[in-house]
């Protein structure tokens, strides 16, 4: 029996030694690491009954594959080994492994380009829009005007009156008294060749000229200047005859005269102007009959002309209102100053005494879309007649009564 128990003290020995090679022989990473080789030897086999000696490699690996495991017989004399044996721990390296490839596969996209259109043409662009805009300014067309002159190279004359004829070839003449003088003078015109009645004016007392018209074209003419000494009488003071020779039978119906009174201050030429800026004749005709038709009230209260009635044009525009004489006096002189020859004519119209106005235009057409202009002829109108139709009714019948050359009967035309 105690040979028995010195046999297995070596072999416990061994059992040790290996256990702690194992164990110790583990680096970190639990990969065996090179050891030293260990020899136990018994120093006398035969006596001590110890085994042979085993060798172990560098490698761990028993010398002898078929040698039995060690006996491991508890010895009850020594307390158990309650050491929990060493095992290395499962290897939770995670082995590389090549991710997934997420990367997004490179395609090329679909060709989305717009197509190309024109844009459609708007007009609300960063402009205001036209109706908020002023009206472009229209300038007024230059009035034409005519300054009557006494250029003393043809004159006659006596101690009272003078007459100066330097001019008459453009169809008038300037009359005076040769210094103020108390009472109403009158000078009156008869054109002795043609057979026309006697034209009677009114002249200023106090030495300053008036123009007198000569409008029944060329011939002799006789002149009177007469102090006035009862309502149809009067006393000569100075008497001339002379002839005349007219050069442009539209002059003196261009031509500020005593009953077309204006210059180039006047109200009335300056109104005609801003009226007829950049029109046609015809439209600068339309354009002064409709403000004097729209704009002027008839009124009875003044004088005719045959009882020394004297119309002034800007005195009419101002006052809104006159007589037939005023009308046509007024409008006279604006279309006169658009260069349109204009007559004021004085007769009768029916049984009527009254005044109305002839115009004359190179071109043919419409005024007001009923009065008709042939062309190269003077046409009648009668503003004082279309300013009192009351309906459209109404003014279509007058306008058809003025265009009929019966009712109308012309005895002056200034």
């Amino acid at each position: 029996m105690k040979k028995r128990k010195s046999r297995i003290l070596p072999l416990l020995t061994a059992a040790s030694v290996l256990i702690s090679v194992l164990l110790c022989g583990c680096d970190n990473t639990g990969t065996p690491s090179s050891v030293p080789e260990v020899s136990v030897t018994a120093s006398d086999s035969s006596q001590s009954g110890t085994p042979p000696q085993i060798s172990e490699s560098e490698s761990g690996e028993s010398s002898d594959p078929h040698t039995p495991p060690p006996e491991t017989t508890t010895n009850p004399d020594s307390p158990s080994d309650t050491t929990t044996p060493h095992t290395p721990p499962p290897d939770t390296t995670t082995s590389p492994t090549t991710p997934p490839d997420t990367t997004t596969p490179h395609t090329t996209p679909p060709v989305t380009t717009t197509p190309h259109t024109t844009p459609p043409v708007t007009t609300t662009t960063s402009k205001a829009p036209e109706t908020t805009l002023p009206p472009k300014p229209v300038t007024p067309d230059e009035p034409y005007i005519i300054t009557p002159t006494a250029d003393g190279k043809t004159v006659y004359q006596n101690d009272y009156a003078l007459i100066d004829a330097s001019n008459s070839s453009k169809g008038y003449i300037m009359v005076k008294l040769k210094e103020a003088m108390e009472g109403n003078f009158k000078v009156t015109v008869t054109a002795v060749d043609s057979g026309a009645s006697k034209y009677t004016f009114s002249l200023k007392n106090d030495g300053s000229y008036d123009v007198i018209p000569l409008t029944e074209g060329s011939g002799t003419y006789k002149v009177s200047i007469l102090k006035q000494t009862s309502a149809n009488k009067g006393a000569v003071v100075y008497r001339e005859e002379f002839p005349v020779s007219i050069s442009d039978e539209f002059s003196v119906f261009l031509t500020p005269t005593q009953y077309c009174t204006y210059d180039r201050n006047s109200e009335c030429v300056e109104l005609a102007s801003t009226l007829t800026a950049g029109m046609t004749e015809l439209q600068k005709i339309e354009a002064i009959y409709a403000y004097v038709t729209d704009n002027i009230a008839y009124v009875s209260t003044a004088e005719n002309a045959a009882n020394g009635y004297t119309p002034y044009p800007d005195r009419t525009l101002r006052n809104k209102s006159g007589i037939c004489f005023d009308y046509a006096s007024l409008m006279a002189a604006m279309l006169r100053s658009q260069k349109l020859p204009t007559k004021v004519v004085v007769g009768y119209a029916g049984d009527i005494y009254h005044a109305w106005i002839s115009v004359y235009v190179k071109g043919s057409g419409w005024v007001d879309g009923i009065i008709s202009f042939d062309g190269y002829k003077w046409n009648r109108m009668d503003p004082t007649f279309a300013a009192g139709a009351r309906d459209d009714a109404d003014y279509r019948e007058l306008i058809d009564y003025i265009s009929n050359n019966k009712n109308y009967n012309a005895i002056y035309q200034y």
